[in-house]
């Protein structure tokens, strides 16, 4: 009985994971992600820190009072003093607790953005080693059989031993060749694990396809995410700058009573500031030229991601109708090959025609594969530009 409940779990257990299923798994245990996730909340501490106010100070003094005649007597003082906010700073430094709070989600967003990005990246990167390894696997075979038949022949008398021996050798370079497909494929699945904050081995679908998103060009300046955070941190700088243009920020509240032998002193009162030489003019100047600075630069950006947008999907159109033929060459040539292979059998066809044949194959199937790449990687940073892995 404990057999067969075992052979279920074995064969759901080695079933391949998608790209979904992966991507998932990720974001939920990547270290890097859960940093990612504190900044938040450090932030929320940086804007309770920005409207914190300063401490009270007690000062306590002792006198001793000695006249020329008479006994020595003790007095004392006591004072108390509070920084007091003015009016109009503290909504000031609430509106950059404000800003700093988006600030910190805006690179939050971004840097999940960025991270799924990557991935996508790095998952593509693995499917198209995976695809190449294939094909090196598919030439192997090809190139084992045309040995095959070589050895028959040379065997039979039929055929010259150079030209046996160069068909030992191009199946040794088509092992060779197999050999080094498959370490890069090995390479590309780990670094995918090791990004993903993942230790568990587990197989992975190598045939995914990469979808295009829907929203159009004209939306990725609200939904993208480096702009998006660029406008916060403009913000940010902004608000910073709106403080820091303040002439003056605090006033001293004090009080203080002091007993002396023959008396008794109370005082109340108020030290401010006077902006007599510092008027901030030069912070206010400063202010307007960084904020003139970001609008121009977050203006370039915009311009820069329009640009980019539209390369991508005009890159897609011709990319796709470039594998398109490819695939047709491809299909005609392994077509092509077959009937070689057979003419081989009976020695119609030279030995070096058939290898040249079924080097263009593989050299095709190896551009279509590098097409895909490419599409994918097109897809990819499409989707991240018009905000498809913010959320």
């Amino acid at each position: 009985m404990k057999r067969l409940l075992l052979v279920p779990f074995i064969v759901w257990n080695l079933q391949a994971q998608d790209y979904e299923g992966l991507l998932k798994d990720a974001m939920q245990t990547s270290p890097y992600l859960k940093a990612n996730a504190l900044e938040v909340k450090r932030a929320d501490e940086q804007s309770s820190l920005i409207q914190r106010y300063k401490n009270p100070t007690l000062s306590l003094e002792a006198s001793q009072f000695s006249p020329d005649i008479g006994k020595s007597k003790a007095g004392y003082r006591a004072a108390l003093s509070q920084p007091i906010r003015l009016w109009g700073v503290g909504d000031d430094r609430a509106n950059l607790a404000v800003a700093t709070k988006e600030e910190a989600q805006g690179l939050v967003t971004l840097k999940r953005a960025e991270f799924v990005k990557v991935f996508s990246l790095l998952y593509n990167e693995y499917i198209t080693q995976t695809a190449l390894f294939h094909l090196a696997k598919e030439e192997f075979a090809i190139s084992k059989n045309i040995a095959a038949i070589t050895k028959e022949r040379y065997e039979a008398g039929t055929t010259a031993k150079v030209k046996y021996l160069r068909a030992k050798v191009d199946l040794a370079g088509s092992k060779n060749a197999l050999d080094e497909k498959k370490a890069m494929q090995i390479a590309s699945y780990y670094k995918l694990l090791a990004f993903s904050g993942l230790e568990d081995e587990k197989a992975l679908d190598d045939n995914y396809v990469f979808k295009l998103s829907n929203r159009a060009v004209k939306e990725a300046q609200n939904n993208s995410a480096e702009l998006h955070y660029l406008q916060t941190q403009q913000n940010s700088s902004s608000a910073k700058a709106k403080l820091n243009t303040n002439k003056i920020e605090w006033m001293n509240l004090y009080a203080e009573y002091e007993a002396e032998p023959d008396q008794s002193i109370a005082r109340v009162g108020v030290d401010i500031p006077l902006a007599v030489f510092n008027t901030k003019k030069e912070e206010k100047r400063i202010a307007a030229l960084q904020a003139k600075e970001s609008e121009f630069l977050l203006q370039n950006q915009k311009i820069i991601l329009s640009s980019n947008l539209t390369r991508l999907k005009k890159e897609l159109l011709i990319l796709q109708s470039v594998i398109s033929s490819t695939q047709k060459l491809y299909n005609s040539q392994k077509e092509l090959l077959k009937m070689y292979e057979d003419g081989y059998k009976i020695a119609s066809i030279n030995l070096l025609e058939l290898q040249n044949i079924k080097n263009q194959m593989i050299q095709t199937k190896e551009k279509e594969i590098t097409l895909q790449n490419k599409i994918n990687k097109n897809i990819v940073i499409y989707n991240y530009e018009v905000g498809e892995y913010n959320e």
